[in-house]
């Protein structure tokens, strides 16, 4: 399907997440308008990176990504790119998310480069600032998606969690790298969530039950910060990561290998042919000074190595 889109969007209102959350933060360095067609033009490969699971613009035009290996902050050479390592020795990681100048990584826990049980926080303000261990998530599976939303971080623990659920970390008001306590903000016992997203008063969030296929759900957040009740916009089959984009959400299909675009209605409005992408694990939306456009930036995991660009 060839469609344009136009999805209008403010700063408050940007936010992308990713196969472990991520996306871009509130307030980011972007156009308020913002034209894509997903399947006019093929992608453009930025980098070649393995297994990578997340990406995270951030509001100061900061790209980072994060996989099996490492966590990489992407730099732009020229017409070139380039990844920076951030852990000189390695460790995998999955979600990201920014609040308050402060980047939040789930990395490598205690039980070695598969669990992303450590908070990891960076100060973006700081450049001599490096990543600092700062939480220890307890009683999850698989910490996966995350974004930051009125004073919390929410996780999914998924999508392979043996008690499924969105966990929220309370973070110090006074300290943005400091956690004051986890509790669990909702309990999905028959689904595992996986990606995870937020346009100002509600999660998106993808899930998978196994034997009866994926859903896009929406949970609102309400004013007392509590679960409201969740509404199914759209089923697939597995899928991963995904991203508000104005009254829209564009969604990683990881068993198609595409992204799909719906609006907050569930009607699909446009999607790449299938197999464009191996695996795609999240979708991120960038901008200067790293891009001269509005720019997807979609990340591939286990059979694909990528970071692939659509302008």
């Amino acid at each position: 399907m060839t469609r344009w889109i136009r999805a209008v969007s403010t700063a408050c209102t940007l936010l992308l997440t990713a196969c472990g959350g991520g996306g871009q933060a509130p307030g980011s360095a972007g156009p308020e308008t913002t034209d894509f067609c997903l399947d006019c033009k093929p992608p453009e490969k930025l980098l070649s990176l393995p297994q990578l699971e997340n990406g995270l613009f951030t509001s100061g035009g900061r790209l980072f990504v994060s996989g099996q290996s490492n966590l990489y902050e992407i730099h732009r050479d020229g017409s070139g790119y380039r990844s920076e390592a951030l852990f000189p020795d390695g460790g995998g990681c999955s979600g990201l998310a920014e609040d308050r100048q402060t980047l939040y990584a789930l990395c490598s826990g205690s039980a070695g480069p598969t669990d992303f049980s450590g908070l990891y926080t960076l100060s973006l303000t700081d450049a001599a600032a490096v990543l600092q261990f700062s939480f220890s998530l307890s009683d999850m599976s698989l910490p996966n998606g995350m974004v930051a939303a009125h004073g919390r971080l929410y996780i999914t623990d998924g999508p392979v969690a043996t008690e499924p659920k969105i966990v929220s970390l309370d973070i110090d008001p006074e300290d943005p790298q400091r956690i004051l306590s986890q509790s669990t903000w909702l309990a999905t016992p028959l689904d595992n969530p996986n990606g995870l997203a937020f346009d100002g008063a509600a999660l998106y969030v993808t899930y998978y039950q196994p034997g009866f296929g994926g859903q896009v759900r929406r949970v609102p957040i309400g004013p007392d910060g509590t679960a409201g009740s969740p509404e199914d916009l759209v089923p697939r089959e597995i899928m991963d990561d995904l991203t508000v984009l104005g009254e829209t959400l564009i969604v990683t299909d990881w068993q198609a290998g595409a992204l799909f675009q719906i609006d907050l209605a569930g009607n699909l409005l446009q999607e790449t042919a299938s197999n464009t992408f191996a695996q795609p694990s999240s979708v991120t939306l960038a901008g200067p000074p790293l891009f001269d456009q509005p720019t997807l930036l979609i990340t591939e995991r286990y059979t694909g190595d990528g970071l692939w660009a659509l302008r």
